[in-house]
């Protein structure tokens, strides 16, 4: 079996349709003596004439005419199949999976992806919500490219971009205000608290702070967004503990926004990957977006 390369062929099929090795030169940026050359160990490799040369022009022979047929077909056919792998890859490197922690998601998410698709008009983008430990499992089974989200323990396995951090603010209605600048987890003690699940990395936070400072909140209600913690706040139902990303979903509320004073341990929010895989260059470019979108939060 002739091992031909097909820049070999590319050759031949341009000398057959000039019938001219001048004109096929001058096409493939080579010399005319080169394609000479290559047409002559061509030859040589299949034991055939494939042209007849003349002074004015080279002409196929029977056997050329078949090769020539046969080489164009195959040709035609390889270019079309890379072709198609082009189009899919094009297609994937347009489409974007990534996950994001409900409170980013619903509050600044949305600009940062408005921005994103004035840029990369063509990028579709498809967005999970969910908490940072069911993103894990999603970026572990490559079903996410990344994730956006807070640290949280048992993220070894996973590459961790801190951005920000995240101090938790109290959502204070009216009925419960005393005015403070600032309060602290235990001028909470006698008042109704609306505290986000423990499915929530910043339930988790605060309830190993309380732990440490031996404080019992009275939590009426739990919920798992902060978008419904702060809507109870606002109907006097309690006072609700959200990070302050989720501030901005607040709008025009009737509860006043007061940072948390304890020395609590304020979480990293970030960019979660997994190890190894390199990210497509639409998913660096949105990436680089929410770094820089999120960086001026601090």
């Amino acid at each position: 079996m002739w091992n031909i390369n097909l820049k070999l062929l590319h050759t031949f099929l341009l000398a057959a349709e000039h019938e001219s090795f001048r004109k096929a030169a001058q096409e493939s940026n080579r010399s005319p003596s080169a394609v000479s050359m290559q047409v002559r160990g061509l030859e040589e490799q299949i034991g055939v004439q494939l042209f007849r040369r003349t002074p004015q022009k080279v002409l196929l022979t029977p056997e050329g005419r078949i090769l020539f047929e046969q080489a164009k077909r195959a040709l035609q056919e390889v270019q079309s199949g890379l072709d198609l792998l082009t189009e899919a890859a094009q297609s994937r490197s347009r489409h974007i999976q990534m996950a994001c922690v409900p409170t980013l998601a619903t509050g600044w998410l949305p600009n940062i992806l408005a921005t994103f698709k004035i840029r990369h008009p063509n990028t579709q983008v498809q967005l999970m919500e969910l908490p940072t430990g069911p993103m894990l499992e999603l970026l572990r089974r490559r079903d996410v490219e990344f994730g956006v989200g807070p640290q949280i323990h048992g993220m070894e396995d996973f590459e961790f971009e801190p951005i920000l951090e995240d101090p938790l603010y109290a959502c204070v209605p009216p009925v419960f205000d005393e005015g403070q600048s600032s309060v602290c987890f235990a001028d909470l003690v006698d008042k109704p608290t609306i505290m986000l699940s423990k499915s929530t990395a910043v339930r988790g936070l605060i309830d190993d702070t309380l732990e440490t400072l031996g404080i019992h909140l009275d939590v009426p209600f739990e919920v798992q967004q902060a978008t419904t913690a702060m809507a109870l706040a606002a109907s006097g139902l309690g006072i609700a503990i959200v990070p302050r990303v989720a501030l901005v979903q607040a709008g025009v509320q009737q509860f006043r926004m007061v940072p948390i004073s304890n020395h609590v341990g304020l979480r990293q929010v970030g960019l979660i990957t997994a190890r190894g895989p390199i990210l497509r260059p639409n998913t660096e470019r949105l990436i680089t977006l929410i770094r820089t979108s999120l960086a001026q939060l601090r």
